[in-house]
């Protein structure tokens, strides 16, 4: 885990040690983990991945028959509230 010191004294290039040697930089702060930095393929493959789960898990909802239909403006707005 890199800290603001090694970030102070070594720059971009604690970062990118850190992830050569372990996928990604973990930032302390105080003694405890607080960022990850990642390579941007390696957040973009977890965004992906974020998406296809929502996805996966609305297809379930609307399998199962837990979902509501909105059909105007102003329910639209309430159903969007109420998220």
């Amino acid at each position: 885990m890199l800290n603001v010191v090694d970030i102070r004294n070594r720059g971009v290039k604690a970062i990118e040690q850190e992830i050569a040697d372990h996928g990604m930089a973990t930032l302390g702060y105080r003694g405890k983990p607080k960022y990850v930095i990642v390579e941007i393929d390696a957040y973009e493959k977890f965004k992906e991945w974020e998406l296809q789960h929502a996805y996966e898990e609305a297809k379930k909802e609307i399998e199962s028959g837990r979902y509501t239909s909105v059909s105007d403006e102003e329910a639209l707005k309430k159903h969007i509230e109420n998220l």
